[in-house]
């Protein structure tokens, strides 16, 4: 393919990733504000943290069956993605592979993502107390409710959400491509090769992600980005600094 056949490639799959996760994000910022008024309720209630972890499993309940869905669906969707080749590498029956996968990561990112709810909230409650120490009436229950409703629930909710969902997407479309694709090679005996392409489209990308653009190896052979092995992007083995918000395709070929 030509460069300016892979960025179109790149484009047309980036744009479905996109139309999904704005989807998802709307469901994602829903669940966040859901989140935060829990939270912040309990605490004018209670005066303390005592019923965070409870709200925290209930979190990541809601947070799994969203992530759970938008991986199915990604998946779904990316059947349809090919770069080129002599034959379809989608023929070989591993959805069942691939869903396992997609599962482990959908536990692994719904509990990071609890997680790190409730820790803002706590976070928000250290700050509070700590003015308090100046202004006495920083600290009061509602002040304290009305901070962490702020804080999860606001627009920072929005930004939040939308990266977990764009980053999600992105990570369940590659991990589906990949996976196809190492089966063909390996029960098939195709010769596939993975490219890294980085689309360039105007929007902030990383250095390493740049200079890994144009990469190409043999099936199971990661790239280097950076100084890190990868084996596609948004490898969920990964570091953030490598995967959250990345926009990089990975493309394939039968040789």
């Amino acid at each position: 393919m030509t460069r300016i056949e892979k960025l179109k490639y790149a484009r047309a799959v980036l744009l479905t990733q996109d139309r999904i996760a704005l989807r998802y994000q709307k469901m994602i910022k829903r669940e966040l504000k859901k989140t935060a008024n829990q939270l912040a309720n309990s605490y004018e209630t209670n005066q303390n943290d005592s019923q965070f972890a409870e709200i925290q499993a209930q979190h990541k309940t809601r947070m799994t069956e969203i992530l759970t869905d938008l991986n199915k669906e990604t998946s779904e969707r990316f059947k349809a993605f090919k770069l080129t080749g002599k034959k379809n590498i989608f023929d070989n029956f591993v959805e069942n592979s691939i869903y396992s996968i997609l599962a482990s990561n959908v536990l692994t990112t719904a509990t990071t993502v609890s997680a790190n709810t409730v820790a803002i909230a706590s976070a928000v409650i250290m700050q509070t107390m700590q003015a308090s120490i100046a202004d006495p009436y920083a600290a009061t229950p509602t002040k304290v409710a009305n901070a962490i409703a702020n804080r999860l629930g606001g627009q920072n909710s929005v930004s939040r959400a939308m990266t977990i969902a764009r980053t999600e997407t992105h990570k369940a479309a590659n991990v589906s491509q990949y996976t196809r694709a190492e089966s063909a090679a390996t029960d098939s005996g195709l010769d596939v090769v993975v490219e890294w392409i980085s689309t360039n489209d105007g929007r902030r990308v990383r250095d390493s992600h740049k200079n890994a653009n144009g990469q190409t190896r043999p099936m199971g052979q990661p790239f280097n980005v950076g100084g890190e092995s990868m084996k596609y992007p948004s490898d969920p083995t990964a570091s953030a600094e490598n995967t959250i918000n990345c926009r990089c395709v990975l493309g394939y070929d039968v040789r």
